[in-house]
C-alpha cells in the first residue's frame, strides 16, 4: 500500500487510495465485522459474465469474493474482527489486488474459452479442418465480426496471432471423432 492515501469517510468507514485502484475499508455498525472493498466495473460491463465470476469466486478467488453492490462489481472481503490478525489483513489486501489487476479479465477470457470450444466443436463435428477453422477466423477480421475495423496492421496481426494459438490449441483439446 505504498504510496496511498488514508482517509476517514465517516466512523468506521475508511478509504485508501492510490495511483491504480481504490479499497474502501468499512466495519459493521455494531463494530464486529470488517468489509474490504475494491470497485472493479460497472455492473453492466460484468453481467454478461456472472457465471464465469460465480465460478471463480467458487475456484480461484481464494477469501476475496466478486459481489455487485450499487451498479459496480465489487472485489470484497469480509473478517470477524474478533478473529482478524495482520497476516489475515495483508492476505486480504492482495487478493483484492489480483481481482483489480487480474480476475475480471480472467473471467472475461473463461468465457471466450467456452465460446471458442463450442466453435471448435461444431466446426469438427462439420467436419471442417482446423486449416479451415483458421481462415474462418481471419476472414471474421476482415469482415469486422472480431476485432475493430479501426485497428492498426499491427493490432491486428497480434490479435490475430493470439486467437490463432488459442484456436490451434483448443482445437486438440477438442473431445471429438474428427481429432
Amino acid at each position: 500500500m505504498a504510496g496511498g492515501t488514508l482517509s476517514e469517510m465517516a466512523p468506521g468507514q475508511w478509504q485508501i487510495e492510490t495511483g491504480q485502484w481504490r479499497l474502501l475499508v468499512l466495519t459493521s455498525v455494531e463494530r464486529d465485522w470488517l468489509r474490504m472493498m475494491i470497485p472493479l466495473v460497472p455492473q453492466e460491463e460484468a453481467m454478461p459474465l456472472a457465471a464465469q465470476l460465480l465460478e471463480a469466486n467458487f475456484d480461484r478467488t481464494r477469501e476475496a469474493r466478486f459481489a455487485f453492490q450499487n451498479g459496480l462489481l465489487w472485489g470484497m472481503y469480509q473478517h470477524r474482527l474478533s478473529t482478524i490478525g495482520s497476516e489475515d489483513l495483508l492476505a486480504a489486501v492482495e487478493q483484492l489486488q489480483q481481482l483489480h489487476d487480474r480476475g475480471f479479465q480472467q473471467a472475461f477470457e473463461d468465457l471466450a474459452d467456452a465460446k471458442l470450444r463450442q466453435i471448435v466443436v461444431a466446426l469438427q463435428d462439420q467436419a471442417k479442418t482446423l486449416e479451415e477453422a483458421l481462415q474462418l477466423l481471419e476472414r471474421l477480421y476482415d469482415e469486422g465480426v472480431l476485432g475493430t475495423l479501426q485497428s492498426t496492421r499491427e493490432d491486428r496481426e497480434l490479435t490475430l496471432q493470439v486467437w490463432r494459438l488459442k484456436l490451434t490449441r483448443l482445437w486438440h483439446e477438442a473431445d471429438s471423432p474428427q481429432n
